[in-house]
């Protein structure tokens, strides 16, 4: 393959396009090209072995133009000036992964957030391969969905990434005939993807993003009538604290007692719940509340990493919530004054956050109550799916029934900014075509103690007795910080 200086542009372009069509029709084998002359410079003998090799070629080839090419003169001789240069050189995908990634972990940014952004930038390095960003396509972008559509298997490791190509995976996927993916799956897929290569465009290391080119997809419209519904009737919270079943499961940890009633009665997250401190319960106007905030543990003071083991989804997450009467009277406080006597600073200390490789807090208590929670909600016959988060749908879903509005609701359940908690609201947690919401005269208020008091499920709490958790808090083998 050879160039003449007069038509070299054209030539070189065609010759590329053609070079890229044959390994795209699954050539495999290697392309051997006998020369390519660039103005004054001649490569000879060059192989291209796969996409990446290719990548580097064009890159290399469109690198030798630039420097190659005549100076630009007028007529009368005028030397007009070169281009700008873009505003950072570009550089290879894994070191921008690499530099990515660790600065979203200097920021702090949640566990699940990380593994979900690495997760999306090992697909896509599967698909690239190491080459410059600059040279990312949306013709990769197109591949990246159809990888993510056939993956077989979703949860692939990085490692199975980095032997196994793309195609392969694809292939295997399509004899397979495997199931298509959630739009949501591919929403997380576009997002990080969107944020890493807005970073990159922002920094000038690319001169536009390659997901510029794709839409958000939309909501599909077609229910799963067998889907399991995040929602309770008055028969499941029956049978959840269920009299006699309740208490027996539950008297093994104090978590088991409590987080369940405060998750049924103030629809708090389960992060937020298993991670509370005794200092999170405060008397406010005369009322007492559970303030929900992260604060600073004193052990953690000279890490160089998470300050506190607490953690909140987002700003809105941070309220004060009155205790709802019912709780009150079951013996929360009577169960605070048992945790403060054995000297503990949080309130379910023997839940776990979890710690990484590293030595880190994962700062996750919350996924130590879910496996248990989920395996209790088995055992009583609750399909796959159903999890401590639909304490939280019910309340919304019986508030809005009653006709509280979505902003005194979100007060409650900290959702979001305003604009987003009424979206949030209506489209993930109001359901309001299920037969199992209860049929309520509506009435209006505007008060977070008045909201939680009006939610009222038809469930009897077990009463706590003082002392009841007097060797589970004092345990030392079964205790954390």
């Amino acid at each position: 393959m050879s160039t003449n200086s007069g038509d070299y542009v054209h030539t070189i372009a065609d010759d590329l396009a053609a070079a890229q069509e044959y390994y795209d029709l699954g050539n495999r084998t290697g392309l051997k090209i006998g020369s390519i002359k660039v103005n004054n410079v001649i490569l000879q003998s060059v192989e291209v072995n796969s996409a990446e090799d290719m990548a580097h070629l064009q890159e290399f080839v469109g690198n030798t133009l630039k420097l190659t090419r005549r100076r630009r003169y007028s007529k009368g001789g005028t030397r007009y000036p070169e281009p700008l240069q873009i505003g950072s050189p570009a550089r290879k995908l894994s070191v921008e992964i690499d530099d990515y990634l660790s600065y979203r972990e200097v920021r702090g940014l949640a566990e699940n957030s990380q593994s979900a952004a690495k997760r999306a930038l090992d697909m896509l390095f599967a698909v690239c391969g190491d080459i410059y960003v600059s040279a990312i396509t949306h013709a990769h972008i197109h591949k990246l969905w159809q990888l993510i559509r056939w993956t077989p298997d979703r949860r692939a490791s990085a490692k199975i990434l980095r032997v196994r190509s793309a195609d392969d995976l694809i292939a295997e996927g399509k004899a397979q005939n495997v199931r298509l993916p959630a739009p949501d799956t591919f929403r997380l897929y576009r997002r990080q993807l969107k944020t890493f290569f807005g970073v990159l465009e922002k920094a000038g290391a690319i001169g536009h993003s390659p997901m510029s080119a794709f839409d958000d997809f939309k909501d599909g419209l077609i229910e799963d009538p067998d889907k399991a519904e995040r929602l309770f009737d008055g028969e499941e919270l029956q049978r959840i604290f269920d009299p006699v079943g309740f208490p027996q499961w539950a008297a093994a940890w104090p978590h088991r007692w409590w987080c369940p009633i405060i998750g049924l009665h103030m629809g708090m997250r389960i992060g937020e719940v298993s991670q509370l401190k005794v200092a999170n319960i405060i008397q406010d106007e005369g009322l007492w509340c559970i303030d929900i905030r992260a604060t600073a543990d004193e052990e953690l003071s000279n890490s160089s990493g998470r300050k506190s083991r607490q953690r909140l989804k987002g700003r809105s997450a941070i309220r004060r919530i009155p205790l709802p009467q019912v709780v009150l009277d079951a013996g929360f406080l009577e169960f605070v004054d048992d945790v403060r006597d054995a000297g503990q600073l949080r309130l379910f200390p023997n839940l776990t956050a979890g710690t990484k490789k590293n030595g880190e807090t994962k700062a996750a208590y919350g996924a130590c109550l879910s496996r248990q929670f989920s395996s209790y909600m088995k055992d009583l016959g609750f399909p796959k799916g159903v999890r401590f988060h639909a304490f939280r749908h019910t309340l919304v879903t019986d508030l809005k029934q009653q006709g509280f509005q979505d902003r005194d609701i979100a007060l409650v359940t900290g959702h979001a900014t305003a604009e987003e908690r009424v979206e949030t609201i209506r489209r993930h947690y109001d359901h309001p075509n299920s037969p199992k919401r209860r049929r309520t005269k509506p009435v209006i208020r505007d008060w977070q103690k008045e909201v939680l008091d009006a939610y009222q499920p038809p469930v009897a709490l077990p009463r706590y007795e003082r002392g009841q958790f007097k060797r589970q808090l004092n345990w030392d083998g079964v205790v954390h910080p």
